[in-house]
């Protein structure tokens, strides 16, 4: 503890023993005595265990707040956690950047349906001729044909696309865009 006091550290203390010899060198002294553990010799340390956890929640949370604690600074402290992977990958991490399902707004609707099929990525991506996104066809997108046309298998790529995606940037945390696929799928 004299150690601890040389080089400047102020030290919090949370203890039953609020005359213990760590009470004594602490700054600051939390009480988390209990009266009786649960335990029935009154031996196991059960509310004191309990006691010292909540007590060590509420310190977290509130210097947390007062230090305006983060996600990212989170996950720049615990990087190796799950919760740190989810904070710290980016969209750009796992997105599909190769042999992407392409076809135009002329595309047939069975040519359509085999590209969707052969890019097992559940979509293709309608261009024009010079290569720009006009916009996407989902699986989902085929089983509305069924549902608009009389006969769906004329219909062509242009007419079923979705003009207008939903899109998030390569930068973006994998959070973001989780979130904000989840909220999608709650409007409709």
């Amino acid at each position: 503890m004299p150690f601890m006091q040389y080089q400047g550290n102020r030290i919090i203390a949370m203890t039953g023993k609020v005359n213990s010899t760590l009470a004594k060198y602490a700054s600051v002294v939390l009480d988390i005595s209990v009266s009786h553990e649960a335990c029935n010799n009154n031996l196991a340390p059960t509310c004191s265990t309990t006691a010292t956890l909540v007590m060590g929640d509420a310190l977290a949370v509130v210097i947390s707040t007062l230090k305006n604690f983060q996600a990212e600074d989170f996950a720049r402290f615990h990087p190796g956690g799950s919760l740190g992977r989810s904070l710290l990958t980016r969209v750009s991490d796992v997105m599909h950047k190769t042999n992407l399902p392409f076809c135009t707004v002329n595309t047939p609707f069975k040519e359509v349906v085999s590209l969707i099929t052969q890019g097992r990525l559940g979509l293709v991506l309608v261009t024009d001729n010079n290569g720009a996104v006009l916009g996407i066809i989902s699986d989902g997108d085929l089983r509305h044909v069924f549902e608009e046309y009389e006969q769906p298998l004329s219909v062509l790529a242009g007419k079923m696309m979705t003009t207008n995606p939903h899109t998030v940037v390569q930068d973006e945390r994998c959070v973001v865009a989780e979130t904000m696929m989840r909220g999608l799928k709650k409007e409709r």
